[in-house]
């Protein structure tokens, strides 16, 4: 156990000796934040409204949907309030089950405090609509839209970003950092030569796994501290269940770093290896952009794929203040993910 403990020391050591290991593993997600701070996804042109409707007749909803300037989606009641109480809908229209397209009926439009511009725009469009359905039946009066104001947390886009950025950098760190570090160990014979010292080569590669497991843990702090400090995150979650999910994440991408560095003889072969594997789940995994907008096809693959399960475990825990039970299937997605790469590390790794 002192070996051990030692090991881990200089293995400790050796990592923050690199200051490009520094740069890459902590300084670079932060500076990818800082830039996209800049940009404002929240503004695009388009109101976005979730509609509920409880009647049969769809003549509304089908005189909404061809406006450009409204982002319209279909949804239950609570679910859709629910994500106006989050930020994501500007405003949320509830349509009775007894709306006809000639009749007085109430309609009730929930509108977000926070996006008074957007819910302005877009109640001047909706109302605008009625007043075409009236005139297209030549029927008076006009449906009455009762409004409503609804506070909400009003994320931002750094909200979304920063667990997915942090995500990435577990995954980039974890089969990068081991790939080419042990790589390198290997074409230097250094892993050779450790075989015939008295230690345990077990040792060696825990306290590698530990190492990296502890930056990883030092990620996570550093992240959603200066999140909260300089980026305005809305963070609600426990940082206790944000490194549970981030060290779970972290053994599955690290195992894939070991499996790399097993097959691959030199840098040149293990940098187009690594980048099949993370440039899919980099693009297709929710870290820069919400996965709803993918193809049918495509969004289900991805649900698989092991950063979504980490982006959206991190990202639940942060901004919904989700426990370890609400993302239970992320975490069981990165358990399986963790036997199945941990097996073909094992298989795969070699010393010389």
């Amino acid at each position: 156990m002192r070996l051990k403990a030692k090991l881990i020391a200089a293995s400790f050591k050796m990592f923050i000796r690199q200051r490009e290991a520094i740069i890459w593993t902590i300084l670079l997600p932060l500076f990818m934040v800082f830039l996209f701070s800049f940009v404002n996804f929240d503004g695009l042109g388009h109101v976005s409204v979730g509609i509920v409707n409880h009647s049969q007749d769809t003549t509304l909803v089908n005189i909404l949907k061809p406006i450009q300037a409204l982002k319209i989606s279909m949804g239950r009641e609570d679910d859709e309030l629910a994500r106006l109480k989050k930020g994501e809908r500007a405003m949320v229209l509830v349509i009775p089950a007894s709306f006809q397209p000639i009749g007085q009926d109430s309609l009730t439009l929930y509108l977000n405090a926070e996006k008074p511009q957007e819910t302005e725009a877009g109640r001047l469009i909706l109302q605008r609509a009625l007043d075409e359905l009236v005139f297209r039946q030549n029927h008076l009066p006009r449906h009455a839209l009762r409004t409503e104001l609804v506070n909400s947390r009003n994320l931002s886009y750094i909200d979304f970003l920063l667990p997915g950025i942090l995500a990435m950098s577990i995954m980039q760190s974890g089969v990068f950092g081991v790939a080419f570090g042990f790589v390198i160990l290997k074409k230097r014979g250094i892993l050779r030569r450790l075989l015939v010292t008295p230690m345990q080569t077990n040792d060696f590669i825990i306290a590698q796994v530990s190492t990296r497991l502890l930056v990883l843990m030092t990620q996570v702090l550093i992240m959603v501290g200066a999140g909260v400090l300089f980026f305005h995150l809305h963070f609600i979650g426990s940082i206790f269940n944000m490194i549970v999910v981030g060290l779970l994440g972290g053994v599955v991408f690290l195992s894939i770093g070991f499996a790399l560095s097993g097959i691959s003889k030199s840098e040149d072969q293990v940098a187009p290896l690594a980048n099949v594997i993370t440039l899919p789940m980099l693009m297709l995994s929710g870290v820069f952009f919400n996965r709803s907008n993918l193809p049918g096809f495509a969004h289900v693959v991805t649900d698989f794929f092991p950063l979504t399960y980490l982006a959206d475990g991190l990202r639940s825990i942060a901004i919904e203040g989700a426990t370890l039970t609400d993302i239970f299937p992320q975490l069981l997605g990165l358990a399986v993910w963790s036997v199945i790469t941990l097996f073909i590390a094992v298989k795969a790794f070699r010393w010389e």
